[in-house]
């Protein structure tokens, strides 16, 4: 068993064990409704990350250079800020709940959820042995440009932009969408400058050619 397969299982026990642990809470403090949101959230959520445990692939060679920067803890620092005011703002405070909408903001989020998780399997399947967390390269590494990628550089942003957004919905949380504003957006921009200029420095002309020819997130317009 080799040190990914180790830490995920790692992170897996970890995951299983706070969702015990917030469901009972859940259960002894939230009214029935609230109790089946967090409960169907966090199904949603150990499905995906069970899924996308199964599609990742080993990468064939060893990185060559690291260009991260710090963008991948920042990215996740932030997104991890979302989650958990969103879930105190649901669970606890309701400073910023938006009782007005629900249930639909809450169905919004679980489809928004749904979208991400299948923009973010199609990303990881064409990356394939080349994705990586952070901004690397590796010894023989090769430019993809095939599915998602054809339109679009950054799906992988984009998901994870869309994530904050339906965790924000889902826990019907105007509070966690401002955070998103000012924290998630910054921290992807930041990740899609330093990696731009990353490959661009190891690719060349192939990836200048790749920038010219696709957006970084909307297909047409951005």
């Amino acid at each position: 068993m080799n040190s990914r397969i180790k830490n995920v299982i790692i992170r897996m026990v970890i995951s299983i064990i706070v969702f015990i642990y917030i469901s009972y809470l859940a259960w002894q403090s939230l009214p029935r409704f609230d109790f089946k949101v967090i409960m169907a959230f966090f199904a949603v959520f150990l499905t995906w990350s069970v899924i996308e445990t199964l599609i990742y692939k080993d990468p064939d060679t060893l990185a060559a250079e690291d260009g991260d920067r710090r963008s991948y803890i920042y990215l996740q620092l932030s997104s991890l800020l979302v989650l958990f005011y969103a879930l105190m703002d649901f669970m606890e405070y309701h400073f910023s709940r938006i009782n007005a909408l629900e249930p639909g903001i809450i169905i919004a989020g679980f489809v928004v959820f749904i979208l991400n998780s299948v923009l973010r399997y199609q990303a990881i399947t064409a990356l394939g042995a080349f994705y990586n967390p952070r901004v690397a390269i590796y010894q023989e590494h090769t430019l993809v440009t095939a599915g998602i990628y054809r339109s679009i550089r950054h799906p992988m942003y984009l998901s994870a932009i869309l994530n904050v957004i339906a965790i924000s919905l889902i826990f019907s949380s105007w509070g966690a969408l401002l955070i998103m504003l000012f924290a998630v957006l910054p921290a992807v921009v930041y990740r899609i400058k330093i990696e731009e200029e990353f490959l661009l420095k190891h690719l060349g002309s192939e990836y200048q050619a790749y920038m010219e020819q696709s957006k970084r997130m909307i297909p047409g317009i951005w």
